[in-house]
């Protein structure tokens, strides 16, 4: 739609098919993830998520500024078949499949996600218990499935694990990543830097993939808790700083110039590292790790859905707000929710590293 359009309502129409996709794949992925995952690398694999994410952006970055417009569109076009042909491989999750019944197929998946090799009994005997432990979680779910009601949703496990991932989502957009990620030549302008906006735009989308790169390897280390609250401490003080420079900048007779040239890449650097350390990979990771396994599905899309409305809220009213009070109050803002945020995961989220994705204890 993209390559042959005529009229802005092809461009339209074209968004709109890819908020379907993007919506699908923010509910769908975490979880598929999370079903397949063993517990002792799911969080590295879980923030695979944000790392593709954040190497597409590059990929943008890179490709935007030297290709036409219609050769963009082809580009995204064969990225989307190999996509799709790639998907053909993988069999479905063994949850799922044990869930429609097919034993032996659920069987099969697990031996591929586990790249199962039956060298010597004790292997055996874990993959055994493990498919066991997996058949017996499934069918009691498919028993409480059949009567699943509201109070499901309303009990105090539900209303804790709700009430913690839409913390976790309003943290994830409030702590301005994705605001600076969508304007960060904006941003750059205002600072007066004398680099070119897409140096700056590049190298920031570099320091983001070197940031979830990073969490993949610890989150299973130190655990998700640690790192939340390393992300949010630190993301908040870069905003204050951050802040304090464009008031500096705005307000005042003092002379910037002196700092223009590297403060303020080396400032949003900082703030997207420590944010993709943490932030943004890590609430995806644990919303699916949270939720009861008995409404896992609904819950996660209804947070999911919050999340994409946030977002919108955020970058709808983000140009507005720096437009009418400059980039200082919305940088203080976001810094005071990272200080709130820390406090809050610090005193009321559970750490779930290593736990089984059917706990019930979570």
């Amino acid at each position: 739609m993209v390559y042959y359009t005529y009229t802005v309502n092809y461009l339209l129409g074209s968004r709109f098919v890819v908020g379907l996709s993007t919506g699908g794949a923010f509910v769908i992925i975490p979880l598929f993830i999370g079903e397949i995952s063993d517990p002792k690398i799911r969080g590295c694999l879980s923030s695979f998520f944000s790392l593709s994410f954040y190497i597409g952006a590059i990929f943008g970055y890179v490709t935007t500024p030297r290709l036409s417009y219609h050769l963009l569109a082809l580009v995204g076009v064969a990225l989307g078949v190999i996509y799709l042909i790639s998907q053909m491989i993988f069999p479905e999750t063994p949850m799922y499949l044990l869930q429609c019944g097919q034993e032996s197929r659920a069987m099969e998946s697990l031996k591929f996600y586990r790249n199962y090799q039956p060298t010597h009994g004790d292997t055996i005997k874990e993959f055994e218990h493990e498919f066991d432990s997996m058949k017996e979680a499934v069918n009691e779910q498919t028993c409480n499935k059949e009567h699943l009601t509201w109070r499901d949703f309303c009990n105090k496990r539900a209303r804790r694990a709700f009430g913690n991932g839409f913390v976790l989502m309003l943290l994830n957009v409030f702590c301005g990543a994705s605001a600076m990620l969508h304007f960060t030549a904006s941003i750059f302008d205002a600072a007066r830097t004398p680099i070119h906006r897409d140096t700056n735009s590049l190298i920031v989308g570099c320091i983001q993939v070197t940031g979830v790169y990073i969490a993949t390897i610890l989150v299973d280390t130190f655990g998700r808790k640690p790192l939340l609250i390393f992300s949010a401490g630190a993301t908040c003080i870069g905003m204050t700083m951050l802040g304090a420079y464009d008031f500096l900048l705005q307000n005042t007779y003092v002379n910037m110039s002196e700092f223009s040239a590297w403060l303020p890449l080396a400032n949003v650097c900082i703030i997207m590292f420590v944010v993709n350390v943490g932030l943004m990979p890590i609430p995806f990771v644990m919303l699916v790790e949270l939720m009861p396994p008995k409404i896992r599905a609904e819950a996660t899309s209804a947070c999911l859905v919050v999340y994409e409305i946030l977002c919108f809220i955020l970058l709808k009213m983000f140009p507005i707000i720096s437009a009418a009070f400059g980039f200082a109050v919305p940088m203080w803002f976001f810094a005071i929710i990272c200080l709130l945020g820390s406090i809050y995961v610090a005193c009321f989220i559970k750490e779930t590293k290593g736990m089984l994705i059917n706990d019930e204890n979570i």
